[in-house]
């Protein structure tokens, strides 16, 4: 499965968010740096996020963004609708091409799939995975 670089810069930045919440509010330049995200872009993302309910903001000299709730209660498929028109939608599941063919169920049952995978992993596990993983790699080095 394919998702755009808008996502994976989302799900990055939620990811981030969720890391750092101990600092209070995340500067963009700080998520930018860490994650390799262009400035301009990773601030177009946020605003889509917050618009979704995702962060929320702090204006000033310290301010930044952080998460509106608590990383265990962000199931992934949250900020993958904000960011991909297509993916988790019910008419994408099957093309155009395969309509009234033996194939569009399958389209429509993966679809499902996928749907539910997402909802059912929150930021919560993909921080604890982040954690396993730098655990792994420190232990290696």
């Amino acid at each position: 499965m394919k998702v755009s670089s808008k996502t994976q810069y989302a799900l990055n930045t939620v990811l981030d968010l969720a890391l750092n919440h101990n600092t209070g509010v995340v500067r963009v330049a700080d998520i930018a740096r860490r994650q390799g995200i262009p400035q301009k872009f990773l601030e177009q993302i946020l605003m889509v996020l917050k618009s979704g309910g995702i962060v929320g903001s702090k204006r000033g000299a310290r301010g930044g963004y952080f998460l509106t709730r608590p990383a265990s209660d962000i199931p992934l498929s949250a900020i993958v609708r904000l960011t991909e028109d297509t993916l988790l939608s019910e008419e994408t599941a099957g093309n155009t091409n395969d309509r009234n063919t033996p194939f569009e169920q399958v389209w429509k049952e993966i679809n499902a799939h996928v749907v539910q995978r997402l909802d059912a992993i929150t930021l919560q596990q993909m921080c604890e995975r982040s954690a396993s993983m730098s655990r792994v790699l420190e232990f290696s080095i």
